[in-house]
């Protein structure tokens, strides 16, 4: 997250300056390299500190975070004016350096009005980026994943619902990472964590002007808050019930056929089948057919028989019918007490097994969500 995670498509200018910024530029992550004695000189006569030492502040820190450091730490302001000269980190339009490029804002890249905010880059990925508004016309912000993307209508999307990139005002101000996750789902914060070997959880203090806060070094996964530390993590508003912003319906592109077991693959059919015989011989027969979409179940027994279909699909699920889960008791030989004594000893067996199963293929489906996604290589 030090380097490129994208490039402007449009070029710009600042207003005030009329300095201006061609197509191409590179857009960095959050992080800046840090101060050490290197950039002391820089902090004495740019900044203001009275000593550049006083300046220092570690690698791994966004640009907002780092410039309140060094205020603090300098006692001085970040960002001011000093007559026509604007004073701070990055300069009006949210880039720096002689090898110039851009960490937050790209104020200069788009004009704030009428609705959805214009493209301003390409991320590595592929995918766009754009001003920070979901329509100004409203002052309505877009409700983003830990990525900094969410799915809906863009001014070039020809009325499709895509997943985009939007720049915003606070860490990760562009992209935290590359979504959406593999199945087009938005990324939680910590989805993102498990992306990157920085978000360790190994916290520093940093103290700003009116305070200070714990921070997890080259963590790019910042939460409503605003902390990227994972501890108590409050989740980004658009996974709130009442968010709006959703993944478009993706139609089934795959069928698979599964033997019975408790492995979770596209179409998952656990089937247990247990017979009780009294008197007589027993003969079971069970062919099982999956597909995404139908379940069929034939069994053909001469004793006591119990049958549970459990069928987990996605993205469709097809409900057992009556006569797949049904329950069938014929007499054996035996009194009908007797009968229903195994019978409810059975049911009781398959019951633990069935909730076991269960079990299992909810713990499958969590850790298949949790490694969904791509991370950002720095």
């Amino acid at each position: 997250m030090l380097n490129d995670v994208a490039k402007t498509t449009v070029g710009g200018t600042d207003v005030r300056t009329g300095k201006s910024f061609p197509v191409g530029e590179n857009i960095y992550g959050p992080f800046e390299a840090g101060f050490s004695s290197q950039q002391n000189q820089r902090l004495e006569d740019i900044f203001g500190c009275a000593n550049g030492e006083d300046g220092h502040v570690a690698g791994g820190i966004d640009t907002s975070t780092a410039e309140q450091m060094v205020a603090a730490q300098c006692g001085v302001t970040l960002p001011r004016m000093e007559g026509n000269k604007y004073i701070s980190l990055l300069d009006e339009c949210g880039g720096h350096t002689n090898e110039y490029h851009f960490h937050e804002r790209m104020s200069c890249l788009y004009k704030e009005e009428g609705g959805h905010s214009a493209k301003v880059g390409e991320t590595l990925d592929g995918k766009n980026l754009y001003g920070k508004w979901e329509d100004y016309a409203t002052k309505t912000l877009p409700e983003l994943d830990a990525c900094g993307g969410h799915h809906g209508v863009t001014p070039d999307s020809s009325g499709k619902s895509v997943y985009h990139y939007h720049v915003q005002d606070a860490a990760p101000f562009t992209v935290g990472c590359f979504g959406p996750n593999d199945d087009d789902s938005l990324v939680t914060v910590a989805q993102c964590r498990d992306f990157y070997s920085g978000c360790d959880g190994d916290l520093v203090d940093v103290t700003f002007p009116g305070g200070s806060k714990q921070y997890d070094l080259w963590c790019p996964c910042f939460d409503a808050t605003g902390s990227n530390t994972g501890v108590n993590i409050v989740e980004l508003a658009v996974f709130s019930p009442g968010a709006t912003t959703l993944a478009p319906t993706l139609a089934p592109t795959t069928t698979a056929t599964a033997k019975p077991t408790s492995t979770t693959t596209a179409t998952t059919t656990t089937t247990t089948t247990a017979t009780t015989t009294t008197t007589t011989t027993t003969t079971t027969t069970t062919t099982t057919t999956a597909t995404s979409t139908t379940t069929t179940v034939t069994s053909t027994t001469t004793t006591i028989t119990t049958t549970t279909t459990t069928t987990a699909a996605s993205p469709t699920t097809t409900q057992p019918t009556p006569t797949e889960a049904a329950v069938t008791t014929q007499a054996g030989g035996t009194s009908c007490g007797a009968e229903l004594s195994a019978s409810e000893a059975v049911v009781a067996s398959l019951t633990q097994e069935v909730a076991l199963l269960k079990a299992a293929l909810e713990a499958a489906r969590s850790c298949s969500t949790r490694q969904r996604g791509r991370r950002i290589i720095v």
